[in-house]
């Protein structure tokens, strides 16, 4: 299992965007190159078929543009993982997460032997799953909650090989998405006075049916869930009031509580809520909340506005400041290593996608972007609505590392100075300090460059959507990528030249001579 997600809703963030990120963590021992490109609409599938199983769909014939930070390789298909919409819907897909062995026996996956089955072109037995979701949904919505919707549809109708959390976004609302077994599902919106924070669990923890089964404002779920739920004798609820359809416990019901999760999921709930409400006590015997929790809540409203910084940080976190941290002096080196962090060394990208509210539609989306361990590095900013992207973001070689490009140059950076941390981490953290406040202030300058120049961006015929203004946001997108190129080849040069004097045949004649 891979990846952690943190969505920010509105109000809990600094300016009033919603800020939905996750890290996509590949399986251990391989790792998966990543690149940044834009699915005009012409390029969008309409006889769509998946890699992993026999997937097969007609898909409209009316998508939009989009952009994505999908794998290089195509051999386990799309995996669009993260993207932005030209309407501002912003998707990320997936959070791998567990259900119960109940809840498999009542709506098992819908598989298939790729062996076999493929062959016969006339019988369809596998449903969709992370490879498929973002290609499916986002090219044909124009809102967060149109997005629940399609996806919900397309699971009742289809079904899924695996169990997974999925996020959608727009301006307004922020929704958690979590399979149910093959064909059944839940949605939560974020409140927006709060965070949730997820790791490879399934993290919903209650389920208003009265709203999800009627008006649907803050909750979601296939149609059936509830006779679903009594047929099969899911309901673990010692009393009719915790039982309640207002306040359905899902995780008993759903999910899981193992000893593994304890370890692998559950601290980095706990890390991420410990930075977010440092007030509470994390960390005394008599805390509420301990690294190893399997209580905690799926949201709840932070001490202080959220930023961006505030996001990049905890995802690429390793418990910093606690006995957890690998790279850490305290506890011991059973605890250094006792729990598996946040920014680990399998991260292929971090997406952070701010949707904001106080710029025009055609500037509204921002993605934050960073390849490799986020440890080691920091998300640059880049605008979602244009037509191309930065080459050196863009065109990651698949099989080959090489210093051309961005994902490549920053798992150097970081095998380089992982063995060094004490050595390189001043240059690291003034990396981060450089690209982090060069990419706000690039956005501030060209939010405010498009503002004076509206009206003659606006001239051509798609109006404010217009290709001169995505033109202008491709630029700035190129800016960035230019200076993020010479920053982080001046960070690769000082982290090889640190760690080269530290190598353990290193030798001098004045070593000697001084003894």
């Amino acid at each position: 299992m891979s990846c952690t997600t943190l969505l920010v809703g509105k109000s809990a963030s600094i300016d009033g965007s919603t800020i939905i990120a996750r890290n996509d963590d590949s399986g251990s021992g391989t790792y998966d190159p990543k690149r940044f490109i834009v699915v005009q609409p012409h390029e969008q599938p309409r006889a769509y078929a998946n890699v992993a199983g026999t997937f097969r769909i007609e898909l409209p014939d009316d998508p939009c543009r989009y952009s994505i930070v999908p794998n290089v390789r195509a051999n386990r298909g799309i995996l669009a993982e993260a993207g932005v919409n030209e309407h501002n819907v912003a998707m990320s897909a997936t959070e791998t997460i567990s259900v119960n062995p109940r809840v498999l026996a009542a709506d098992p996956f819908v598989k298939a032997d790729t062996k076999t089955d493929k062959n016969n072109a006339d019988e369809q037995v596998s449903g969709f799953g992370e490879e498929d979701i973002i290609t499916l949904v986002l090219p044909y919505v124009t809102t967060a909650r149109e997005g629940v919707e399609r996806l919900g549809a397309l699971l009742e109708e289809y079904g899924t090989y695996e169990s997974n959390g999925i996020i959608i976004s727009d301006v307004d609302e922020i929704w958690y998405v979590e399979t149910i077994g093959g064909h059944h599902w839940i949605a939560r919106r974020v409140p927006d006075d709060c965070y949730a924070a997820v790791p490879n669990q399934l993290g919903i923890d209650s389920i208003d049916f009265d709203d999800a089964l009627s008006e649907r404002r803050n909750n979601m779920c296939s149609a059936d869930l509830r006779d679903f739920i009594d047929d099969h004798h899911l309901d673990r609820a010692m009393s009719s009031e915790n039982g309640s359809p207002a306040h359905f416990d899902t995780r008993g019901a759903f999910g899981t509580a193992t000893p593994k999760d304890a370890i692998y999921n559950t601290p980095r709930a706990w890390y991420m809520q410990r930075y977010l409400n440092p007030s509470h006590d994390w960390d005394s015997e008599d805390a509420e909340y301990r690294p190893d929790s399997q209580d905690l809540p799926w949201c709840r409203e932070p001490e202080r506005k959220v930023s961006v910084e505030d996001v990049a940080f905890l995802m690429g976190s390793h418990f910093d400041g606690t006995p957890y941290d690998p790279y850490g002096t305290t506890g011991t080196a059973e605890s250094r290593h006792r729990y598996r962090p946040i920014g680990v060394n399998r991260t292929g990208h971090m997406v952070c996608m701010q949707i904001r509210p106080y710029v025009p539609d055609a500037h509204r989306a921002l993605m934050w972007i960073s390849y490799g361990c986020g440890a080691f590095t920091s998300p640059a900013p880049f605008y979602a609505n244009v037509d191309d992207t930065p080459a050196f973001l863009r065109d990651t070689d698949g099989e080959h590392a090489t210093t051309d490009t961005l994902y490549w140059m920053n798992r150097i950076i970081a095998v380089i100075a992982d063995a060094h941390w004490f050595d390189t981490n001043g240059e690291i953290e003034q990396y981060i300090e450089d690209v982090q406040s060069y990419g706000i202030n690039l956005v501030e300058h060209t939010d405010a460059s498009i503002a004076e120049d509206a009206d003659a961006l606006a001239q051509d015929a798609d109006g404010v959507r217009g290709a001169a203004v995505r033109t202008a946001l491709a630029d700035a997108n190129e800016t960035m990528a230019v200076w993020l190129r010479a920053r982080t080849q001046t960070l690769l040069d000082q982290v090889l030249y640190t760690s080269s004097n530290l190598m353990h045949n290193a030798f001098r004649m004045s070593d000697h001579w001084m003894k």
